[in-house]
């Protein structure tokens, strides 16, 4: 895990360019830094280092391979690297390191771009082939790892944050105004190519990129390299029992390829499904190797029960016998510390549980840990969200599957799960509704705050199909969540690591017919079942849901007043979005602004503008 930064330009760049750009992300690389001007100072390219596999100074990068014909910047880790690396070997390749880096190169020497397909991980890089003269970069497939870029006047420049992009002037520092304006009616974020930033861009998940050096920036092009096969039928086909085998067998596998490093791992602990696997994989396969390993968990905690979950996460410490640690946020601290927050988050963001996740990573920082595993990707892949439930429901019916239908609603209701955060009459309605193709309207609450020229922006769609439906929730909804984790991680220089996200796991459930996504009244059956003698049934089977959550709203009224003033303030830049006299009503109502998150959207733009100067 580390930072990159490349420019390239149709004249020569000074070396205080590509300087600023990694000085200014030292937290992502504290272990090490390194330029490497090519074409006569047209191409820099930039890096900072966290050590993670070879602590030697043979990791370090700009890494270069034959001689010097390629070079490479690279963030993430390729986490199959030694078998990759034995096939190399067995076709001639030799090595001077024995870091992922290296063999990547190799990689691409011996299968071109094709390499892509052969990794097994998380990454967001770029290589240079002085001979051919061409620069190819990529972003891993789910878009774990960031990937930034911005084109100006015959010059492009790269980054791993957008932060990068403003120490010179490849951008002008001006919001994106239609996409803020989305953010604060929706919550939208990071699901498009265009950031917050106006000339900002990111390659989204699973695009590469080349560029002719010869011919210029204008010889861009970018692609689609990988598109995960989807089965949208809801009818429960195939041996049930096979999958089972499999998703056990391939999590486990991805558990232990995660757990190479040549420095600490540890765990996120929510005490949720999700991290709780993880640990207790963890566990079962330190036992399998024999070794005494007590891991370190982390977790957030509250002392307001109904936010807590440390009930639950302590079963899975006691079973793992695992070393844990706790934090409990607190929203005065959150005020203290939400510039910092902000500027390392780059672009704003939807709810407080950031913050709780941000002092997650700090304790593990705090504790000597280097790599954090965590559970981001289940509930997108496995259909874990309970609002999935009416249209998991909707398309059994609209596929025919009436016995499958009827018995999974008489299972749902007696596990509790179909009445856990709504009530049933309100998941019926919208049952009922997918079932028929009626779209449920899917407004904003604070329409009326904003000025006329945004009143036309829309939400963006999600499709009426269940399997299609989990598709799209990985390429979109996910992606804020991963540059959540990618940013909090990165301030404490932790590299989060994210087991579900395997590529053979996500393409196992998009395969998996839909309708076995939700099986005898739960959902995520099939880690429930491989969790099955391994995880406390007090956790395995809980049916509520909470995650990384806060106490948001009872923050919201301790400090109110304050809210008030900061959003009201004359030079408030929510001004250009919002109708002052409008905010100023609707703050005043005793409901509006509480229960959901529009209030945070506000305060976190308010701050976002302050903290980058944005026009």
């Amino acid at each position: 895990m580390c930072g990159i930064a490349a420019v390239f330009s149709n004249r020569p760049i000074p070396f205080a360019t590509i300087k600023k750009m990694t000085d200014i992300i030292e937290h992502r690389g504290p272990d090490g830094e390194g330029h490497q001007s090519l074409f006569d100072d047209k191409l820099w390219l930039g890096h900072r280092r966290l050590a993670i596999v070879d602590l030697s100074n043979n990791g370090s990068q700009p890494m270069s391979y034959k001689n010097g014909r390629y070079w490479i910047v690279f963030n993430g880790e390729i986490y199959n690297y030694i078998e990759i690396r034995k096939e190399l070997e067995a076709l001639g390749h030799r090595f001077v390191s024995t870091t992922d880096t290296e063999v990547m190169m190799a990689a691409y020497d011996e299968w071109g771009e094709a390499c892509l397909h052969k990794f097994n991980g998380m990454w967001a890089f770029i290589i240079v082939d002085t001979m051919a003269k061409t620069l190819f970069a990529s972003r891993d497939r789910f878009g774990v790892k960031p990937f930034y870029y911005a084109v100006k006047d015959g010059t492009i420049a790269f980054a791993s944050e957008i932060k990068q992009l403003l120490v010179e002037d490849f951008v002008n520092k001006k919001a994106n105004r239609d996409k803020v304006a989305k953010f604060l009616l929706f919550g939208e974020v990071n699901i498009e190519k265009e950031t917050f930033f106006e000339g900002v861009n990111q390659l989204l998940p699973s695009e590469a990129m080349r560029i002719n050096l010869d011919e210029g920036v204008g010889s861009l092009k970018i692609w689609r390299y990988y598109q995960p096969p989807l089965n949208q039928s809801m009818k429960r086909d195939g041996n049930l029992t096979e999958y089972q085998r499999q998703f056990k067998e391939l999590l486990f596998d991805s558990v232990r390829l995660r757990l190479r490093s040549d420095v600490p791992v540890g765990s996120c602990l929510s005490g949720g499904m999700d991290s709780s696997s993880i640990v207790l994989v963890m566990h079962e396969l330190f036992k399998q190797d024999g070794v005494r390993n007590n891991i370190k968990t982390f977790t957030s905690c509250f002392a307001n029960k109904k936010y807590d979950e440390w009930e639950f996460a302590e079963t899975i410490v006691e079973q793992a016998e695992a070393d844990s640690y706790r934090v409990y946020p607190d929203m005065n601290d959150l005020f203290n510390e939400i510039e910092d927050l902000i500027w390392h988050q780059d672009e704003p963001f939807k709810s407080t549980s950031i913050y709780a996740q941000w002092n997650v990573m700090r304790l593990a920082r705090q504790n000597n840990i280097t790599v954090l595993l965590d559970g981001q990707g289940a509930d997108e892949t496995m259909a874990g969200y309970h609002p999935y439930i009416s249209v998991y429901m909707a398309n059994l019916i609209r596929a025919g599957e009436f016995q499958t239908a009827a018995e999974e609603l008489k299972k749902l209701q007696e596990t509790g799960l179909i009445s856990a955060t709504e009530p049933p009459g309100k998941v019926w309605l919208k049952i009922i509704y997918h079932a028929l193709g009626i779209k449920i309207r899917r407004g904003s609450d604070v329409k009326e705050l904003l000025k006329k020229e945004y009143q036309h922006i829309n939400r963006t769609e999600i499709p009426t199909n269940f399997q299609e439906y989990l598709y799209t929730e990985i390429f979109g909804s996910l992606q804020s969540l991963l540059r959540y984790e990618d940013r909090n991680s990165m301030a404490f220089s932790i590299e989060a690591r994210t087991p579900y996200l395997d590529y053979r796991l996500v393409e196992l459930m998009l395969s998996i017919p839909g309708g076995y996504k939700i099986y005898d009244g739960y959902t995520k059956p099939f880690l429930r079942q491989a969790m099955k003698g391994i995880m406390n049934d007090k956790v395995r089977l809980r049916v509520d849901k909470k995650g990384f959550v806060t106490p948001e709203d009872i923050w919201y009224r301790e400090k109110f007043a304050e809210i008030k003033s900061i959003l009201l303030s004359d030079d408030s830049p929510l001004d250009l979005w919002i109708d002052k006299a409008q905010l100023k009503n609707w703050l005043n109502d005793p409901v509006k602004p509480f229960g959901k998150y529009h209030l945070w959207r506000l305060l976190s733009v308010h701050f976002w503008m302050k903290k980058f100067n944005l026009l």
